[in-house]
C-alpha cells in the first residue's frame, strides 16, 4: 500500500517560519544573545508534530513509527535545503554578520585564560578563511540533527494502528 504523503508542505512552512523567525532575530539584534538562536526550533518541533499528525489523518492512522518518523525526516531534508538557501542568502545580504560573529568568538575565547593572544587570533583567522564553509555545514548538521531528534519526538506523538490491512486472505 502506498502512503500519503504531507512532507512537502510541512517541510516547506516550516523553514520558512525558522526564517522569519531568525530574520526578526537578527534585526532586532537577538541573534547575537546567548541562547536566542533556539528559539526557531520551536516551530520546527512543532510543525514536525502538526506533520506527524497530518500524516496519520492522511493515511487514516493505519501508519507504523517508522512510517512517520519517515514522514518527519523527509520533512526535515526539505527544511534543511530551505536553511541552506537562508544561510547562503545572509552570507551575501548581511556581510556584517560575519564581523558580529567574529568579535563574539573573539569574545568568548578571551574568557579562556589558556588561550594566549597568538592562539586567538591563529583561530580567528581559519575561522574567517572558512567562513562560508562552517556557515553551510553547519546549518546542514544542526538541522538535520535537530530534525532527527523532533522526528522521533514527532512520532511518538500520534496514535498509529500499524499497517493498512490488505484484505481477507481467504
Amino acid at each position: 500500500m502506498e502512503l500519503k504523503n504531507t512532507h512537502i508542505p510541512h517541510g516547506f512552512v516550516i523553514g520558512l517560519a525558522m526564517v522569519v523567525i531568525g530574520l526578526i532575530e537578527y534585526v532586532t539584534g537577538m541573534a547575537f544573545k546567548s541562547g536566542f538562536q533556539y528559539i526557531a526550533y520551536i516551530p520546527f518541533l512543532a510543525g514536525l508534530i502538526l506533520n506527524a499528525r497530518a500524516f496519520a489523518k492522511a493515511n487514516d492512522g493505519f501508519v507504523t513509527f517508522g512510517n512517520v518518523f519517515g514522514s518527519g525526516f523527509k520533512a526535515t531534508m526539505i527544511v534543511t535545503i530551505v536553511m541552506v538557501a537562508w544561510a547562503l542568502t545572509t552570507l551575501l545580504i548581511f556581510p556584517e554578520m560575519k564581523t558580529k560573529a567574529l568579535e563574539m568568538s573573539r569574545e568568548q575565547m578571551a574568557k579562556n585564560p589558556k588561550m594566549t593572544d597568538e592562539q586567538l587570533d591563529a583561530a580567528l583567522k581559519i575561522t574567517m578563511k572558512f567562513w562560508n564553509t562552517i556557515v553551510v555545514a553547519s546549518s546542514i548538521l544542526g538541522t538535520m540533527f535537530f530534525g532527527a531528534i523532533f522526528s522521533l519526538i514527532a512520532a511518538g506523538t500520534v496514535p498509529k494502528k500499524g499497517p493498512k490491512p490488505i484484505g481477507d486472505v481467504f
